[in-house]
């Protein structure tokens, strides 16, 4: 019997390790990743087009809200999808408004975070989570703030107007793509999505971490660069937001690091040959396409497509940066991941004591 339990102990601690590289059970989301594709590249082609292909970069940050109720019916995502549009908006607005003021705008992603865990979580809108709000709060912070704060001092109210018109983009190569059979993606059958916000035992602990790992995660990453301050904001809420389990968590923390050291050589070898303009409208499709077909099945495999459509966004009005945000992209990924794990040991000791059963 000793044995018996003995292996099986075993057999439980070596799952987590061969979950890092191995494929999860389910389908590669062909029709996710055609319409992801298009929603992000289509407001870059246009601006390339148009000659400024930074405001396209800009516009696709709207484009992420092709990503959300990718399992659902045409329906739902017709009526969803103008409502997660709208959060982009908003939190765009949210990060511009307090771009003026590094606590303030500290401030702008603790609350975000705290309004996107809720509605994302209490609403049952699904993957890809708040992650996506945080991040666009974020880097429209950067891109609005002042030079003397490390941001880029692009005019605050193009940026929500930018991000509203690749939602609105996206949304119609959604609803268009959703009328072809060969590119409409098929419903899971899930629970129905609900206006009426309530946030189970696991939504509140995965919200709790969350919030206090974006308050740490802020403060250690204080005295780095705008752009490299908010990508450890973005790893550690990455890690934390999936599941509440601590061996799947400490898995994601580990897929998240490697995928990003994988994804930064892809990001050299794109940049080794300087692709043109329009070469890399095509290379931001490919990477959105081969990200959402891969998300599910295996993580590491989807940062690695990811990081370099990161890494892009983050050089805006930095272009002389991107060398500097490449190499320290490695240590904040690492910091982000660190801190990450710092919570959820720190969580989970405090659940424990607060929730330890009583003697009889």
């Amino acid at each position: 019997m000793k044995k018996q339990n003995m292996r099986h102990h075993i057999k439980r601690m070596g799952h987590p390790a061969q979950k890092v590289t191995s494929l999860n059970e389910g389908p590669w989301r062909w029709a996710v990743g055609v319409q992801a594709g298009a929603a992000m590249g289509l407001p870059v082609a246009l601006f390339t087009f148009l000659g400024n292909q930074s405001l396209g970069l800009m516009a696709s940050l709207g484009g992420f809200t092709a990503l959300y109720c990718a399992a659902r019916s045409t329906r739902e995502r017709m009526l969803a999808l103008p409502l997660v549009a709208a959060g982009l908006v908003v939190a765009s607005a949210l990060g511009v408004l307090c771009s003026g003021n590094e606590w303030l705008s500290m401030a702008c992603l603790v609350v975000v975070a705290a309004l996107a865990c809720i509605l994302t979580m209490g609403s049952g809108l699904g993957p890809p989570g708040p992650i996506m709000f945080i991040l666009v709060a974020a880097v429209s912070s950067h891109l609005a703030a002042p030079v003397s704060l490390g941001g880029a001092a692009i005019p605050g109210y193009t940026i929500p107007m930018l991000v509203a018109f690749g939602s609105i983009l996206a949304y119609l190569v959604v609803m268009a793509m959703q009328a072809l059979p060969l590119l409409r993606n098929p419903a899971a059958g899930l629970s129905p999505l609900s206006l009426r916000i309530r946030l189970d035992k696991t939504g509140k602990v995965i919200t709790a971490r969350i919030v206090a790992a974006v308050i740490v995660a802020e403060l250690a990453a204080t005295p780095l660069e705008a752009h490299r301050a908010y990508w450890v904001v973005i790893v550690a809420v990455a890690i934390l937001q999936a599941v509440k389990d601590r061996r799947l968590t400490t898995v994601r923390a580990i897929q998240r690091v490697l995928g990003t050291l994988l994804g930064i050589i892809l990001f050299e070898c794109i940049l080794f040959i300087p692709p043109s303009p329009f070469l890399l409208v095509l290379i931001i499709m490919v990477l959105q396409f081969a990200t959402e077909v891969v998300v599910t099945r295996n993580y590491v495999l989807a940062l690695i497509f990811i990081t370099p459509l990161a890494l892009a966004n983050s050089t805006i009005g930095h272009a002389a940066n991107v060398a500097a945000t490449r190499q320290g992209r490695v240590l904040d990924t690492l910091l982000g991941a660190a801190i990450a794990m710092l919570v959820l040991w720190i969580a989970e000791s405090l659940w424990k004591k607060m929730y330890k059963p009583k003697k009889a």
